[in-house]
């Protein structure tokens, strides 16, 4: 809790607002594997990665679990205006997927 100071001199306290990383599930386009959809949990799937075109390719619930190439500001901004966040994996990381796709 922090507290405020009210102009009569009584101090209210107000509860901290505490923000949580939220779990991405990720969707790798078959095509083009370095194109990556991350769709928070409790999201719906976007229709256009229902499709045979892309594969599910594991979650994230944390920073560190995270793809190089993946920002969580562009992703909760992506949520928040389409319910999605599409990114491209760097190149660099082509060679550990496996290490983020075990679910």
């Amino acid at each position: 809790m922090t507290a405020t100071s009210v102009g009569s001199g009584f101090t209210r306290a107000r509860p901290r607002t505490v923000r949580r990383w939220p779990t991405y599930n990720l969707f790798r386009r078959r095509a083009e594997p370095d194109l990556v959809c991350a769709v928070p949990n409790d999201f719906p799937v976007p229709a256009f990665v229902t499709g045979e075109a892309w594969t599910f390719a594991g979650s994230i619930d944390a920073p560190s679990a995270a793809p190089p190439g993946f920002s969580a500001e562009m992703a909760e901004r992506g949520a928040e205006t389409c319910g999605f966040h599409l990114f491209h994996q760097l190149p660099a990381a082509a060679a550990t997927v496996e290490a983020w796709q075990a679910a």
